[in-house]
Formats: structure tokens, sequence, C-alpha cells
């Protein structure tokens, strides 16, 4: 398969950030037409030129898309095979307006052998999707915001990535509010390694402070290079990553 580009980026739904995100009202960005701000994605990820996009905090088709799926509709223009699952899994918060329609997405060049969700057993936020490739699996999440779910979270993420007989790819936002060191027990369970070993900050967009958002790589995958672009589509800064498969080592910086 060879060299691949994989982008990590989540996108706050298309209802991008800034001050006037709040204005006349706090979060009122939230609840506006997002429908600009997605053509603003599809061109970026065209630019990017990107095989595999994993995407966090996708609108599944509310009326912020006009009832469309946001990922099909990133995809379909471009050749793209997507896969979405909605990120609440059997929580309550799953059946309400808007939040139903929340999710996370993996946009494709390559074919997909398979997909599954899996549901963390703790956490509001519950959707693992998992996806298949022909040399390897992507693992995407969006992890609790609560410390104790979190590590509960990432213990069972590595449980899943033992069980694989691929390489993996494992990266979303993983809100590690309290530091990198929140995914040493990870790494050590796993012998998966950070991508970006500078562990740059991705949030917020506009003046990063906090690391956020993360991919973690099987040893089988080198790691070509990781950048983090400075583009403010969202309220987080992307992970952009070029990948070779059966490779050892890498950089993790331009």
């Amino acid at each position: 398969m060879g060299a691949l580009r994989i982008l990590f980026y989540n996108i706050r739904y298309g209802t991008g950030c800034g001050w006037t995100y709040h204005l006349p009202l706090p979060f009122a960005g939230f609840f506006r037409s997002s429908l600009a701000t997605t053509e603003r994605i599809g061109a970026y990820l065209d630019d990017l030129d990107v095989d595999v996009a994993c995407l966090c905090e996708v609108d599944g088709g509310s009326y912020r898309q006009g009832g469309q799926c946001q990922a099909r509709r990133l995809a379909a223009s471009r050749g793209l095979q997507p896969v979405f699952a909605p990120k609440y899994g059997p929580s309550p918060l799953g059946r309400l307006p808007i939040l139903s329609r929340q999710g996370n997405a993996v946009l494709s060049r390559l074919p997909v052998v398979k997909a599954r969700e899996n549901h963390f057993s703790r956490g509001v936020k519950r959707s693992l999707l998992e996806v298949e490739f022909d040399g390897f699996v992507v693992l995407l999440a969006h992890l609790s915001l609560g410390q104790q779910a979190r590590k509960v979270q990432l213990g069972e993420i590595a449980r899943r990535c033992l069980e694989l007989d691929k390489p993996v790819l494992v990266g979303g936002d993983f809100n590690l509010l309290r530091g990198d060191r929140e995914l040493e027990p990870f790494l050590e369970a796993t012998g998966l390694r950070d991508a970006d070993t500078r562990r740059r900050p991705t949030f917020p967009s506009r003046l990063p402070s906090l690391r956020l958002d993360c991919l973690l790589a099987s040893p089988e995958i080198e790691i070509r290079r990781v950048d983090v672009p400075q583009v403010t589509l969202s309220d987080h800064l992307p992970l952009l990553c070029d990948v070779t498969l059966g490779g050892r080592g890498g950089e993790g910086g331009p």
C-alpha cells in the first residue's frame, strides 16, 4: 500500500470558531447553519489530498446541515467512502434532538474492508469507531471530559488494540486535560507510540495551549511526518500525518 496521508480533525460540526461564534449569545454558533463552513472544510480536504480523513464532531444530518449527513456530503463529491457513527451510543443523550445526529466519521479513498462501532462502558461519549483497511485498522474516538471515565475508555481502547491482528492507528480528540501522562499506561500496555514526538498543542485553534488531539501508531507503521496546520475552521487544530506501512521509526515532525 505504501505511503499514505492521514488526517485527524475535530471539525466542531462545521459550526466554526472565533468571537462571532458567541454572538448574539454564548454558543449561539452551535445552533446556526453549518453549510458554509462545511464547504470550506471540504475545500481544505481537497488541498491536503488525504487518503483517509478521520473526523470528530461530525453532524449526521441535523437541521444545521439541512438534514443531510455531513460525512456523506463531504465524501460524495470527492469519491470518498464515508463511515459515520453517532458518538453517544446507548446513552440517553443519543435520543435528544441535534445531539442524536452528532458523531464521528472516517472518509476514505481506500477501500474499506469492514467497519464496526464499539461502545465504551463509561462516559457520555461512548463511540469507538473502528474501520479496517487492507493493511491496517483505524480506531477513532472522542473521549470523555471526566478523568475517571477517560481512564476507563483508554483501557478499553488498549484491549481492543491487543485483539486486532493488523497494525493500528488510534486517534481523535482525547481530551487530555491532565496532560500527556494520561497516555503512559496506554502506550506501555499496547506498544503503540505517540506519532507527534513534539506533542504540540491543538486547542484552542487561534492560540493553542492544550494538547487534546492525538495520533498513536503501531511500530509497524512508519511515521514520516506529522504537521499541526494552523487553520481556524474549527476550535481545534488538525493533525496531518504521512505514514508508510511496514516501516519503523520516524521523526514525528517536519
